[in-house]
C-alpha cells in the first residue's frame, strides 16, 4: 500500500522519512515543513510474510538484508524523495528503567549513570548504546532524590539497523524506541496519566504516559496474526483467507460464507466470524485490564484515556468492542491529524493511522531537529 501526494505540492524544503519496520511489515511517512504547518507527502506499507516466505500478516524474522530489500521496495512504490530519515528501534531490543539518584548529583549524571546503569543492565555497559534524562514533573522530591529514565540500546542493534538503512540508501539522522515516537504522534502534551496500547502482529505492548514521559511498560505475548490463526482453524479457512476478512470484515459481523462452497443461514457466518476474533481477543483484553487496573492501585491514579495504536488497532469495530470490556475512555491513534494534507484524504488518513503512528512520531521531530 503506498500513496503519494508529491505532486500536489512544491517541494522547496527540506524533506524527511520516518521509518518503522515492525515484524510484519515495513511502514514509512515522509513529512516537510511548509510556512509553519507539517505537509504529509507521502505514505506507504509492505508487508513483510513474502519475503520470509509465509503468508501476509505473520511475525516474522529476517536478516537485515531482506529487511532491507522490503524498506527499498517500499520507498519505490510510496515514491519517497529524500534519503533523510529517522528509523524506530524495536521496544523488544531496547530497556527502558527509571531509576532514583540523589539531586546532589544532577551536575554529575554522566558520570553516575553508567556507573548505575551496571545494576539494571544484563551485559557490559560498553556493549550498549546509553542515554538518560531527568524526569522532571515539577514536584520537589520529599526524600532528595530524583528520578532518571534509563533508555540502552545494545550495539549489535545499532549496527542491524544502520545496515538496514545503508541497504535502502538513507542516512538516518537518529535511531529512536519506537514507544517515544508512538506517543509523540499519538498523545498531546497533557498532564493527566493516558495509556498507549501498540498492537503488532506478534505482541501487544502497553504504556502510561505521563507528563510526556513513559512510567510503567508492559508487553502482552498476543497479537494480530492471533486472530487470524485462530479464525483459519476455527473457519476452515486458509490464512490467507482468515487474514482476507481479517481486514475486510473485522468485528463488524458481516461476511460471506466460512469457506468456500459453504451454505450458512444470512448473517451466521459475519457472526461465526466475529465470534472468533473476540474469542481471540478476549486473554489480551483481560489482561490489559488487569494491568490497568495493577497500575491504578498502585499508583493512587485513574488514567484518563487509553490510545489505541498499530496495525491491529485498524481492526473494524475493534475499539466499540473493548470500549464493551474497559471502563477507561478509549480512542484510537490519529497520527495524520497532526499533519496537513487533502481534505478528500481525511476519511482515508484517518483509518489507517493508526498503523503509521511510529513513522510518523520519527519525521516530526527529524522535521522538529532540522527546524
Amino acid at each position: 500500500m503506498a500513496f503519494s501526494l508529491s505532486s500536489l505540492f512544491s517541494t522547496d524544503s527540506k524533506s524527511v522519512l520516518g521509518v518503522d519496520i515492525g515484524t510484519s511489515s515495513v511502514k514509512v511517512v515522509q513529512l516537510r515543513r511548509d510556512k509553519g504547518r507539517v505537509v504529509l507527502e507521502t505514505y506507504g506499507a509492505i508487508a513483510l510474510g513474502p519475503y520470509a516466505g509465509v503468508e501476509i500478516g505473520r511475525a516474522t524474522s529476517l536478516s537485515a538484508e531482506k529487511i532491507g530489500e522490503a524498506l527499498k521496495d517500499v520507498i519505490r512504490e510510496a515514491n519517497v524523495t529524500t534519503t533523510d530519515s529517522a528509523i524506530a528501534i524495536p521496544y523488544s531490543s531496547s530497556l527502558v528503567s527509571i531509576i532514583r539518584l540523589p539531586l546532589a548529583v544532577e551536575k554529575q549524571l554522566a558520570q553516575v549513570v553508567p556507573i548505575e546503569a551496571r545494576k539494571y543492565i544484563p551485559v557490559p555497559i560498553n556493549e550498549v548504546l546509553l542515554d538518560w534524562f531527568v524526569v522532571n514533573d515539577g514536584k520537589k522530591s520529599a526524600d532528595g532524590k530524583m528520578d532518571v529514565l534509563l533508555v540502552a540500546i545494545h550495539n549489535d542493534t545499532i549496527t542491524k539497523f544502520r545496515n538496514i538503512g545503508s541497504e535502502a540508501t538513507l542516512v538516518p539522522g537518529f535511531f529512536e524506541i519506537e514507544v517515544f515516537s508512538a506517543v509523540r504522534a499519538s498523545l498531546d502534551h497533557g498532564l493527566a496519566p493516558v495509556a498507549v496500547v501498540d498492537m503488532g502482529a506478534a505482541t501487544t505492548k502497553f504504556y502510561v504516559v505521563e507528563r510526556g514521559l513513559i512510567r510503567e511498560s508492559h508487553i502482552i505475548n498476543h497479537g494480530g496474526q492471533d486472530l487470524t490463526l485462530n479464525a483459519g482453524r476455527a473457519l476452515g479457512l486458509t490464512v490467507v483467507q482468515a487474514e482476507e476478512r481479517k481486514r475486510k470484515y473485522g468485528l463488524s459481523g458481516e461476511g460471506p460464507a466460512t469457506a468456500p462452497g459453504a451454505s450458512l443461514p444470512a448473517g451466521q457466518a459475519g457472526a461465526d466470524l466475529k465470534k472468533s476474533f473476540e474469542l481471540s481477543l478476549a486473554p489480551m483484553v483481560s489482561e490489559l485490564t488487569r494491568t490497568i487496573s495493577s497500575w491504578e492501585t498502585r499508583t493512587n491514579q485513574t488514567l484518563s484515556s487509553l490510545v489505541l495504536t498499530g496495525g491491529g488497532a485498524t481492526l473494524r469495530g475493534l475499539k466499540e468492542f473493548m470500549q464493551g470490556k474497559v471502563q477507561t475512555e478509549i480512542r484510537l491513534s490519529d497520527p495524520f491529524g497532526k499533519t496537513q494534507a487533502p481534505a478528500f484524504l481525511e476519511a482515508i488518513l484517518k483509518d489507517a493511522g493508526p498503523e503509521f503512528s511510529v513513522a510518523v512520531g520519527l519525521a516530526l521531530r527529524r522535521l522538529q531537529e532540522l527546524s
